[in-house]
């Protein structure tokens, strides 16, 4: 397993292509298809399996973090498909932050998007950049990024899935954003139907952004819904 503390911002770029680390219960692959595109991604067989590693423990007792990342979580599949069937910019700039595996972010390449995928944890980084060029995406770069240290660097749109379950995240992601994202930009945020969406929503206006809501075929919501997939759209009033 890789050390706990995250390497340098400046070893994101190029770092991350070599072989996969040895991790709990071995890896696997699986095929995906999201509108029409199949994907194939190299992930953890047993995700659970991480959360009691000795590594992965201590982090959780020195700084809170759960090991989330090696699972393909459901949200990540509806995100991409709505990425997918998004008419984009070509070459515009993205950053995916909580990568994990790197599924939305390898879907916004496939549409044509210029993107950094990042996570907290180096292994993520490295599985994320393997899954993109496993698919044929080689200008996908990585980063490691703690979201409590924002980027000075500004991208267009930021992209994140299943980032805000719970409420010790919601302000640094915020603050993430308003660090870090273009003056007219948006930030793309897939969310479960947790029951804490709403209280990042009541966040995000208090912050000053304008919030829009849509289910996972793309029809407006009213109000943050609990049990089923939804995309927070924010941009700055």
């Amino acid at each position: 397993m890789e050390s706990l503390k995250p390497p340098a911002a400046a070893e994101w770029e190029g770092a991350y292509d070599c072989d996969l680390p040895q991790i709990p219960g071995a890896w696997t692959t699986r095929e995906v298809t999201l509108a029409g595109r199949s994907f194939s991604l190299t992930l953890p067989a047993d995700p659970d399996a991480f959360l009691e590693a000795p590594a992965e423990v201590r982090e959780h007792q020195c700084d809170g973090y759960m090991p989330y990342w090696p699972y393909l979580w459901p949200a990540a599949i509806d995100m991409g498909r709505r990425v997918l069937e998004t008419r984009w910019t070509s070459g515009m700039r993205a950053l995916e932050i909580g990568a994990g595996v790197g599924l939305v972010g390898i879907a916004a390449a496939s549409a044509g998007l210029d993107v950094t995928v990042s996570d907290y944890r180096v292994d993520a980084v490295r599985v994320a950049m393997h899954n993109a060029r496993r698919n044929g995406l080689a200008s996908v770069r990585g980063r490691v990024l703690d979201w409590r240290s924002p980027p000075a660097e500004q991208w267009p749109l930021i992209l994140g899935c299943d980032v805000v379950y719970e409420l010790a995240h919601h302000e640094p992601i915020l603050a993430l954003l308003e660090k870090s994202l273009d003056h007219g930009g948006s930030a793309w945020i897939g969310d479960a139907g947790r029951q804490h969406a709403a209280a990042f929503v009541a966040a995000a206006c208090r912050r000053g952004f304008s919030v829009a809501l849509s289910g996972a075929s793309g029809a407006p919501l009213l109000e943050p819904q609990v049990g089923a997939f939804q995309l927070i759209v924010l941009e700055f009033v």
